[in-house]
């Protein structure tokens, strides 16, 4: 319903001007549509990280370090270590798959591994907070497990030899399912009240929320995981399987968000998961050796 009405704008601001006998018509509906839109826009919900304890999945990128220190560098003659732990294409897609999981431990030097434990720890830790040290351990083992194997795949459909070794392609795989807990964690819009009839509903995320994450991830592969000696396949194919890894984990823990507080069962999960991922790297040794 049209109001006659004019708009004055003077030192303090603007002022709706209308015929006295309107005024009360006029006043309902400013009063309604403030009403109607007082929840608009609607905030984000922000997911709140569930743990907060000890860097976990930091300490357990530590270990690297002195892992290398066992090993030596690449360069060591009769190294066994990488003569019987790198990832090699033809081995791991045939007799000797465990290659996947053991060449995720081995660096070639010190820098090598030292930048490992730097990208490693932090985004480790981002993972560690949103999924729990356990999950976030496994996920990350997985993911850049299934890596390695990829790229073995792809090098082997090409008819090329190809060794690998680091926890880079693992590390990129934190990054995808950090990408993913985003994409599945990252809030939703509060309720907000719609319509004269004060309907309540769940705002909807913009289609640029959920390719955020995702394009965020693809930008870090292009900052950090390029260079002369590096595989930068490797780490593609690394984010990839985080970013898939990453969806049943995120989903169990959404759905199960409201009761997620460190209970006892929650906790036996958690160990549960470490354990797995632990110990598939330590039964992958002891099939290597």
């Amino acid at each position: 319903m049209s109001i006659t009405h004019q708009t004055v704008y003077g030192i303090g601001g603007g002022y709706l001007v209308v015929r006295d006998a309107d005024y009360d018509r006029a006043r309902t509906h400013l009063d309604r549509y403030e009403e109607e839109n007082r929840n608009f826009p609607p905030r984000r919900r922000v997911e709140r990280t569930r743990y907060m304890g000890p860097p976990l999945v930091a300490i357990a990128f530590l270990l690297l370090v002195a892992f290398a220190w066992v090993t030596g560098p690449a360069a060591k003659p009769n190294g066994a270590w990488f003569r019987e732990g790198a990832s090699v294409a033809s081995l791991v897609l045939t007799s000797e798959p465990f290659r996947a999981v053991t060449a995720l431990t081995l660096h070639a030097d010190g820098a090598h591994v030292l930048s490992n434990l730097v990208s490693g720890a932090i985004f480790g830790r981002a993972v560690e907070r949103r999924f729990g040290p356990g999950a976030a351990l496994f996920g990350i083992v997985t993911a850049g497990t299934l890596g390695n194997v990829a790229n073995a795949m792809f090098f082997a459909s090409q008819g090329m030899e190809h060794r690998s070794i680091g926890a880079s392609t693992a590390v990129f795989g934190a990054v995808g399912l950090l990408a993913t807990s985003q994409l599945i964690l990252g809030g939703t819009r509060a309720p907000m009240t719609v319509g004269r009839t004060g309907t309540s509903q769940e705002g909807k995320r913009h289609w640029t929320e959920y390719l955020a994450p995702v394009i965020g991830g693809i930008a870090l592969l292009g900052a950090l995981g390029s260079g002369p000696e590096t595989d930068v396949l490797a780490h593609a194919f690394g984010l990839v399987a985080g970013l898939f890894v990453g969806i049943p984990i995120a989903l169990a823990i959404r759905h199960w968000h409201k009761s997620f507080v460190w209970r006892r069962g929650h906790i036996v999960a958690q160990a549960a998961l470490g354990a797995i991922a632990l110990g598939a790297v330590g039964a992958s040794w002891a099939l290597a050796l």
